[in-house]
């Protein structure tokens, strides 16, 4: 009678197992993330602990606008990818992330926020159930206005497409604040060329903000690309250079050129006088010539 009881019992328990909690948690890993209105694709973490009676943990997100104007909303703030039907579905060092898109309103505002809180949790219970999403205004500062896609186009050599960014990475970015931009695309060419780890993506070159001039000024010599099999008799390297026309030859030279961007912030034009170069270097050190001249050049922001 004894062990009729005990099975009686342990068959209960194993009903319920499916509808428990058993020690599960889920929250937000953090309670508040900033980011610039040019921050574009993010996600943010959903932290889990312990162990759920049964898998998938399901969830959803509710959003809000906590702060801002009277005419902020969700969509204007961000997009997200997703916010309702989200699981964990327990597979070992896969993590769950909340994903939206920053949006770049283009004024100039104070920093708005948005509360996330997790909702109808089935087979976990409520650890941080809500986190603050912060934007901060990116539009009085001219050196994140410029960020974003360009079209390089000079008098005589044609275009190409450049990005305009503070780095590839948070360290990049953090490091170049407000001093250094990069600028990812050359003659054309936006995908890896080198063989080598740095810079990350190839060929970039790099333009020094100066705040107080409201001007960007090349950096000579600073690597575009490492190039392997050139047909050089040894690797090369590129060089960020500028030049001048003496005869109809381009004569390269290692003085800095000058920008200067419009008021609309759509426009970036350098000193007509100079040219900007790609200079071809061995990695020996020789000089081999270069890598397309621009001419009269001039960024303009792509629609």
């Amino acid at each position: 009678m004894t062990v009729l009881l005990s099975v009686a019992l342990a068959s209960c328990e194993d009903s319920k197992g499916p509808e428990g909690a058993g020690d599960a948690t889920i929250g937000f890993a953090k309670e508040l993330y900033t980011f610039k209105e040019s921050a574009g694709l993010q996600r943010i973490p959903v932290a889990f602990t312990g162990e759920p009676k049964h898998y998938p943990i399901t969830f959803d997100v509710a959003v809000e606008v906590t702060t801002g104007d009277a005419d902020d909303t969700i969509d204007t703030l961000m997009h997200f990818t997703q916010t309702t039907g989200l699981k964990n579905a327990g597979i070992k060092d896969a993590t769950v992330y909340i994903e939206f898109t920053v949006k770049d309103n283009q004024y100039i505002n104070d920093s708005r926020q948005a509360t996330l809180t997790i909702v109808n949790v089935q087979g976990a219970e409520l650890a941080t159930a809500s986190t603050v999403i912060e934007i901060a205004d990116n539009d009085n500062n001219p050196y994140e206005k410029l960020w974003g896609d360009w079209v390089l186009t000079s008098a005589t050599q044609g275009s190409c497409e450049v990005n305009i960014s503070g780095g590839f990475t948070d360290k990049d970015i953090s490091d170049n604040a407000d001093k250094l931009l990069v600028c990812w695309g050359w003659n054309g060419y936006r995908e890896d060329v080198t063989g080598y780890a740095t810079p990350d993506h190839q060929p970039v070159w790099y333009l020094k903000y100066d705040a107080e001039k409201q001007t960007l000024t090349t950096v000579p010599e600073a690597l575009l690309a490492n190039i392997f099999n050139f047909n050089l008799g040894e690797d090369a390297e590129v060089k960020m250079l500028t030049g001048t026309l003496q005869d109809g030859k381009v004569v390269t030279r290692t003085t800095p050129v000058t920008a200067t961007w419009s008021q609309d912030m759509n426009t970036i034009t350098f000193d007509s006088n100079y040219l900007l170069v790609g200079g071809v270097y061995g990695v020996s050190g020789k000089y081999y010539g270069y890598w397309n001249a621009y001419d009269k050049v001039v960024l303009t922001r792509k629609k």
